[in-house]
């Protein structure tokens, strides 16, 4: 059995955690899922990104790395976005909603970009994925902001603080169209303020299949490794 502290392991919980929860700091949780994200493939770049959305998600009070993590299954099969004015049309597959969402905000404010007009994005999977980065769009543009999918709508205000007709209780794997539109005043009756209360609560087998996938970039130990560390002279005055 590996000792709790073998650096191989992703360090969000000892090993024989037998609870049906693991609780992880907000840091953990981004930690633990950029990890898992390079795991699944992602660059350096993307998986920073999609680890900094768990933690975001989980601060705003959903379950962040359940997101991220029925995400990752499907992240090999979702296309990129090209961005075009009004309407960012969908080709042979689904949009993935992190990279939906990061070009959403680095357009911001441009025509290809939310701002002023309503945007249409077509067959983005997972779409929860895109809060994130919608809340950093606003902050932009300093402008509020809709988001809508199904019968959901989010209201982001200029400060990426949230209020919903009805939030999903979890993400929709099937890609679905997004609307985004701008907000310029307080959210209309019928709207009720989304109090986050942030979740830290891990379950079991979301901590394991992220940890499982977090391994797949960490080199094992070995005689070899162990006697090569440290440094190779004595440097004592």
């Amino acid at each position: 059995m590996l000792p709790p502290n073998d650096p191989t392991r992703s360090a969000s919980a000892p090993d024989g955690h037998q609870a049906a929860t693991v609780r992880l700091s907000l840091s953990e949780i981004n930690a633990l899922c950029f990890k898992a994200a390079r795991g699944a493939g992602l660059g350096w770049g993307e998986a920073e990104e999609a680890g900094w959305a768990a933690a975001w998600l989980s601060r705003a009070g959903l379950s962040g790395p359940k997101i991220i993590l029925e995400w990752l299954a499907d992240a090999a099969t979702l296309a990129r976005p090209a961005p075009s004015p009004g309407r960012w049309a969908a080709r042979a597959h689904a949009h993935c909603p992190l990279r939906t969402g990061a070009a959403l905000a680095d357009f911001a404010g441009l025509p290809e970009g939310p701002g002023d007009g309503a945007l249409i994005v077509e067959r983005v999977a997972h779409p929860l994925v895109t809060l994130p980065f919608v809340a950093r769009a606003t902050g932009r543009l300093d402008l509020g902001l809709s988001i809508g999918w199904a019968d959901f709508e989010v209201l982001l205000d200029a400060a990426g603080r949230m209020s919903a007709f009805a939030m999903p209780e979890r993400d929709h794997r099937e890609a679905t169209v997004i609307t985004i539109a701008p907000k310029h005043d307080p959210a209309p009756p019928g709207a009720t303020r989304h109090e986050a209360a942030t979740v830290t609560a891990v379950a079991l087998g979301d901590w394991q299949a992220l940890d499982a996938l977090a391994l797949r970039i960490t080199v094992p130990p070995s005689p070899q490794s162990r006697a090569g560390a440290g440094a190779a002279g004595d440097d004592n005055d």
